[in-house]
This record gives structure tokens, C-alpha cells and sequence, in this order.
């Protein structure tokens, strides 16, 4: 069985320790990044990561996690999703990820 782990902001923080998820906060991708590099020499298989302190980190984080299965890491919506639809909010991920619009059906 793999450990799980929460890397998030101060905002989003309090919930996932009230559900009993081991949490770290992070105010920089890089100090994210940090953390996931912490995570991973730990042995983690699941890290849910706010997908603000992804940005701009995808290339250091390809080379870091380069070779290895774990962990897996998962974007979390940042609390400004809630605003959008599912499906703008898909859209836009979509673009982000592959640089292309998609009209959703």
C-alpha cells in the first residue's frame, strides 16, 4: 500500500486534514516542487497537487520523475474552478495541457 499526500495552499489546507490526508503547504511551485521531490525519495505513490504550484514547473518535473512509475501526481482544481462550468473548466485544461481549443459535445 503507497502513501497518499496533499500539497496545497493555506486556503484549501484545513479540509484535507480534517478528512485525515497528510498535508504539506506550499506559497511557491518551487517550494512545491520541493515537496514532491521529498515525497518521491520518500517512496509516495499518490500526490494531489494544486495545479497553481504546478505552473511553470513541468519540465523540472518530467526530469525529476523521469524512470519512475511513483509517484502519480494529480492536479487539484484550485478553488477559483468552482466558478467555471465542468465543461469550460475541461476545455481550458485541455488547452493548457496540449495547446489546442476543443468544443466540448
Amino acid at each position: 500500500m503507497y502513501k497518499v499526500a496533499v500539497i496545497t495552499d493555506t486556503e484549501t489546507s484545513t479540509g484535507f486534514r480534517l478528512a485525515g490526508v497528510e498535508v504539506r503547504e506550499a506559497a511557491t511551485p518551487e517550494e512545491a516542487l520541493g515537496l514532491i521531490r521529498d515525497y518521491a525519495a520518500a517512496g509516495y505513490g499518490l500526490l494531489v497537487v494544486n495545479e497553481d504550484l504546478l505552473k511553470g514547473t513541468d519540465e523540472a518535473r518530467a526530469r525529476l520523475l523521469r524512470g519512475r512509475d511513483l509517484p502519480v501526481v494529480v492536479p487539484l482544481p484550485p478553488t477559483r474552478a468552482h466558478l467555471e462550468s465542468g465543461e469550460a473548466y475541461i476545455a481550458r485544461l485541455v488547452k493548457e495541457h496540449i495547446g489546442f481549443s476543443v468544443k466540448l459535445r
